[in-house]
């Protein structure tokens, strides 16, 4: 949730009224003993409502801050937050952003960020100065800065027959994620199994680049 400054101040603003009704019902009342208690569990119930308008508000002064001199974002571990200080990314792209990297698994090079709903390569050219990738889960680097390719995949990966292998085992390769890897096995039982390597770009959600870092480590078996 995304609240404006002045919303975050009417917040902060209401919850200390509900303090001062609760302190002026105990001071109006003190002959009565379950009021001290009401007011006591009124108090705490502010103290959280505080605290979590105060957590809202210092991400709220975290999102506007603008990016300082040579500030990269690592697209593979940023929050939503970190993700809409990027330029041009707002809200709703950063959570696209994130929402994908959930679902398909970490970016290996900038281009994969053109399949993100809303973003087109003028804009992913317009965030690589800002950008970085880090190491991607199970397997290798990504490669130190925003579109820079990484290594096909860690020292002694095993080969992937591509006719053959689970969902299970497609998803240990790099850059293939349960959807990716559902997808191969989804197209090998509608279209038969794979004539050459190059069948991959007939899999939706692999492109060239994808493709260029499995080469190594996948092969096609009768």
């Amino acid at each position: 949730m995304t609240l404006t400054e002045s919303e975050t101040r009417a917040l902060l603003a209401s919850s200390v009224l509900v303090l001062l009704a609760a302190v002026g019902r105990v001071l109006l009342a003190p002959s009565d003993p379950g009021v001290a208690d009401r007011g006591l569990a009124i108090m705490s119930e502010v103290d959280a409502a505080l605290a979590v308008a105060e957590s809202i508000r210092a991400e709220e002064e975290r999102r506007r801050r603008p990016l300082a001199e040579g500030e990269r974002i690592d697209v593979n571990t940023a929050s939503e937050i970190d993700l809409d200080r990027l330029p041009g990314v707002g809200p709703t792209l950063a959570q696209a952003i994130l929402d994908h990297r959930q679902r398909e698994g970490p970016y290996w090079d900038l281009g994969e960020l053109e399949r993100v709903p809303g973003l087109g390569s003028s804009t992913v050219r317009r965030l690589a100065p800002y950008t970085t990738l880090s190491a991607a889960a199970g397997g290798g680097a990504p490669g130190g800065e925003a579109g820079r390719s990484g290594p096909a995949g860690p020292p002694g990966a095993a080969v992937v027959d591509l006719n053959r292998a689970s969902v299970k085992e497609l998803q240990a390769l790099p850059g293939i994620g349960p959807a990716r890897a559902s997808a191969i096995v989804r197209w090998r039982g509608e279209h038969g199994s794979f004539e050459t390597v190059d069948d991959l770009l007939e899999v939706p959600g692999i492109g060239p680049a994808t493709l260029e870092r499995l080469r190594a480590l996948v092969v096609v078996g009768p």
